[in-house]
């Protein structure tokens, strides 16, 4: 065996590599985020990202916020903007003029009272930043009732303070915020500077939100930076959650901590890893039988679903064993019958047979596939599916073996319903929670008829009813599908998988018959317009507090349409894929070059 299976790269790892690496970014967008995510850092005094962003917009920001918030805070980061000869001069001098403001205000609100009580909300953010500015140790008190007010502003000045003082006994209620809209994202950051010491309450507070998917995966994200053993020991535990998506983030801070498992944890391992090698042996078996019936499409999204599960299977092992565990362990096992542990190096051979292929995104080939089932069936004995059970085998698939997007594009492939079987999966998935797969099992239905509809439709709830009439009488129109923008935005953002894209998809708004100007909308947002004479969209990108209206007085077709992804959305989706979101920055900054 060698050490060749060790060659194979961690997917994703350049795009772990790119989140970290925004400032390389020209656009506004991208620099709103880079403030956003750093405001934190620089009310507490922490200026060198002023020395290291280079994108303008991020000066920008600080520039403009301190002009609308007077924040006292904000005060030495303009300080040092404005003695820079980095900087242009209208940087510098607007720099200096709005400290001259801030400090006049200060000095005329010096004398507010200490307390809360009985003040308007802007008296009670001024003075919260007095305290945030200050030197005092802040009363636990004060804080409470800061993060128990309905004000954002005045929940993360609330934070801030707790990071700022590294009041650790805090954790608990900063772990809180994380389930908030609006500051999820600075009780991330303020748990982040805790270090260890947030460690035990994060692991609490995962036990205690385990419906939240958004906040397990930012608890596991923040674990897999903190490489302490407690954590460590909790993130290996994920490896055995229900969820694909949460197994991936553990894994991946596993490897990010270091991780190697010890004599007691590998036997777990290896039964995760042997059921792995398993699934990977009857995805292959679907690929085969999906090249047989010419299913090109079906048979592309199983090729992602396989370089997946062996990217997952690469990273099991790589926190399993070493290369000289792995290539010796099948000759220094007994021969017990029951004993898999000797046949993972062989099975890891198959799989990983050529590195430098698989490096290059080689994606193996009819040939090869047989060559590696023939070779994987004497462990895991089975038969080549037929097509029509293949079909309904993924439907009914668990969630978390194969994707969403697989499963809605299983019913894409299918021209109706042709028994009864088939029939009871199609009409199951009306009820899912996923819009998209009541979508595509209300068009299915309609290509085989509408009476299994109508003896269905009396038990979905009205409002998800109303929308799936009219996908079965055809109003809806083909574009306004989440299935098709989706496949929109993957042809925009190329490098990002069909199921993240769903967060995006799902918030994105379409408009028919697009009239002569489209305003932008309070946050911004990216505009697609169509046309019949022009099938390449014109990409329009608006930010905040912008007059210019997108221009579409050429396309009054009939047929013209519009896409507009809100600006807002897409800086959700920064904060719960961090690895994709470089793909949509770069694209507004290649957008807005070519505009």
């Amino acid at each position: 065996m060698g050490n060749r299976l060790f060659t194979i790269p961690v997917e994703k790892s350049d795009a772990l590599n790119k989140s970290n690496n925004l400032g390389i970014l020209k656009n506004k967008f991208s620099g709103k985020i880079l403030f956003r995510s750093n405001l934190y850092h620089l009310l507490t005094g922490n200026l060198l990202l002023i020395d290291t962003i280079t994108n303008r917009w991020f000066l920008e920001e600080i520039i403009e916020y301190s002009r609308k918030r007077q924040d006292i805070n904000l005060l030495p980061a303009l300080k040092k903007i404005s003695a820079s000869n980095r900087f242009d001069e209208s940087i510098r001098q607007r720099s200096s003029e709005i400290m001259e403001i801030i400090e006049e205000r200060f000095i005329k609100n010096r004398n507010l009272e200490k307390t809360l009580s009985g003040k308007s909300e802007e008296e009670s953010i001024d003075h919260a930043r007095k305290i945030l500015a200050g030197v005092r140790f802040p009363q636990t008190t004060e804080i409470l009732r800061l993060l128990r007010d309905k004000s954002p502003e005045l929940k993360k000045i609330g934070l801030f303070l707790i990071g700022k003082f590294n009041m650790t006994d805090m954790s608990q209620e900063v772990c809180g915020c994380l389930n908030i809209p609006g500051i999820e994202a600075d009780a991330f950051t303020v748990l982040q500077t805790f270090g260890r010491d947030a460690g035990q309450e994060l692991n609490r507070f995962y036990l205690a939100s385990s419906g939240n998917v958004n906040t397990s995966k930012s608890i596991l994200r923040l674990l897999g930076k903190i490489s302490s053993k407690e954590n460590m020991t909790f993130l290996l535990e994920r490896l055995w959650s229900n969820s694909r998506q949460l197994k991936e983030i553990a894994l991946t801070g596993l490897i990010n901590c270091g991780f190697k498992a010890h004599e007691d944890e590998k036997e777990r391992l290896i039964k995760q890893i042997y059921e792995t090698f398993s699934l990977l042996t009857w995805i292959i078996s679907l690929k085969l039988c999906l090249h047989k019936k010419g299913d090109i499409i079906l048979l592309r999204e199983m090729n992602k679903e396989y370089i997946r599960w062996k990217t997952f299977l690469f990273r099991l092992l790589s926190i399993t064993y070493d290369n000289a565990t792995l290539a010796g362990s099948n000759k220094d096992q007994n021969d017990k019958k029951d004993d898999i542990t000797k046949f993972i190096p062989l099975m890891a051979d198959i799989i990983y047979h050529d590195s430098s292929k698989a490096e290059s995104g080689y994606i193996p080939d009819i040939v090869t596939d047989k060559k590696m089932l023939k070779k994987l069936q004497r462990y895991f004995p089975g038969e080549i599916p037929q097509y029509k059970n293949l079909l309904e085998d993924l439907l009914n698939c668990d969630y978390n073996l194969i994707s969403i997007w697989t499963k809605v594009c299983t019913l894409r492939n299918i021209a109706e319903i042709e028994d009864e079987d088939l029939a009871e999966s199609v009409v199951a998935l009306l009820f899912s929670p996923e819009e998209l797969l009541q979508e595509e099992a209300a068009r299915l239905i309609a290509r085989s008829g509408r009476e299994l509809y109508r003896s269905t439709s009396e038990r979905i709830p009205d409002p998800t009813r109303k929308k799936l009439d009219k996908i079965i009488s055809g109003e809806t129109c083909q574009q306004e599908l989440i299935f098709e923008k989706v496949k929109f935005l993957a042809s925009c953002f190329s490098g990002i998988h069909e199921d993240e894209l769903l967060f995006l998809s799902e918030k994105m708004s379409f408009t028919k018959d697009v009239p002569a100007g489209i305003p932008s909308s309070p946050e911004g947002n990216i505009l697609w317009c169509f046309s019949a004479d022009n099938p390449v969209p014109d990409v329009y990108i608006h930010h905040e507090n912008t007059e210019r209206d997108v221009d579409t007085k050429e396309m009054k077709n009939d047929s013209s349409f519009c896409y507009a992804l809100s600006l807002g959305t897409v800086e959700e989706f920064h904060f719960q894929y961090p690895e994709s979101s470089f793909e949509i920055l770069k694209y507004i900054d290649n957008s807005e070059d070519n505009s």
